[in-house]
């Protein structure tokens, strides 16, 4: 079988039983083929009529299965891209999204990229911001935290996978076990869904790790907790960034005031969706 007709043959079992569009079909299909293959885009388009091995064809067909039973790609692969890095990624950790490169871009817009600054990345997962962050503040000391010992276990994969020597990891409930030190920069994707919200019942959802999407008190238990405790850990000026549920920005914006942060800004998210909010610690 040539990759043309796997293509047409996986667009339409993954458009019959996820009912998917077209175009989210034809776009799976792709991700399928490039990651089994190991090809970019352009070599898939160029080699349309090339043939694939049986073998081949059966990991692929085997991976399909799994899409079928609704199993993220993410899961399936054990890998996922972020911010143009390949990372490690199992159930034990959230699948990093293109919205939470927002708070990547924020912190590199922000800070001169060879400062000898320090950050610290909480509820780290997979390791994404912190490792994506490494990658460009080579000059920076970064400290991953996450309350789960199989989340730091796959942020350190990730951290050597990348041979970056200027993060390291520590298993902790938010602030409770970093060190006594002050930071330039704070940054956090926390979990901040309600446990009564529908989106819960999404079928991505339901793969990914429970408690680092669901926080108490309608979603804001972990965001007050950061929020409460960052000015303790933070230099003078010092910046705290954190990700937040589409309709919580208010809310958000409201506890930054009360903890005495300032230049507080509401960040848009590529669909002009406020989904990051970011101040400075009063000097």
């Amino acid at each position: 079988m040539i990759i043309q007709e796997l293509n047409l043959k996986i667009r339409k079992l993954l458009s019959k039983n996820l009912s998917l569009t077209n175009r989210e079909a034809e776009i799976e299909s792709r991700f399928i083929l490039e990651h089994s293959l190991k090809v970019d885009h352009t070599y898939l388009i160029k080699n349309y009529g090339l043939s694939i091995e049986t073998n081949k064809i059966k990991q692929i067909m085997n991976f399909v299965s799994d899409r079928i039973s609704r199993k993220p790609l993410a899961y399936i692969f054990k890998e996922w891209k972020f911010y143009d890095m390949e990372l490690h990624i199992n159930p034990n950790v959230l699948i990093p999204r293109q919205d939470t490169e927002l708070l990547v871009d924020l912190i590199i817009n922000q800070h001169n990229d060879q400062g000898k600054i320090d950050i610290l990345d909480l509820g780290t997962g997979s390791g994404a911001i912190g490792i994506a962050l490494g990658n460009k503040f080579k000059n920076a000391k970064i400290l991953l935290s996450d309350i789960s010992f199989n989340a730091t276990n796959i942020a350190k994969k990730n951290i050597l996978r990348h041979k970056l020597k200027n993060i390291s990891v520590i298993q902790s409930d938010w602030f409770t076990k970093i060190p006594k030190k002050k930071f330039e920069v704070i940054v956090s994707n926390p979990p901040y869904i309600d446990k009564f919200d529908v989106h819960l019942k999404d079928e991505g959802l339901l793969y990914e790790p429970q408690e680092a999407l669901i926080s108490k008190q309608e979603g804001y238990a972990a965001i007050i907790e950061i929020i409460k405790i960052s000015p303790k850990f933070l230099k003078p000026n010092g910046t705290l960034y954190i990700e937040h549920g589409y309709n919580q920005h208010k809310k958000v914006h409201q506890l930054f005031l009360d903890n005495n942060f300032t230049t507080i800004e509401k960040n848009e998210d590529l669909n002009g969706i406020i989904r990051a909010t970011s101040g400075k610690i009063k000097i």
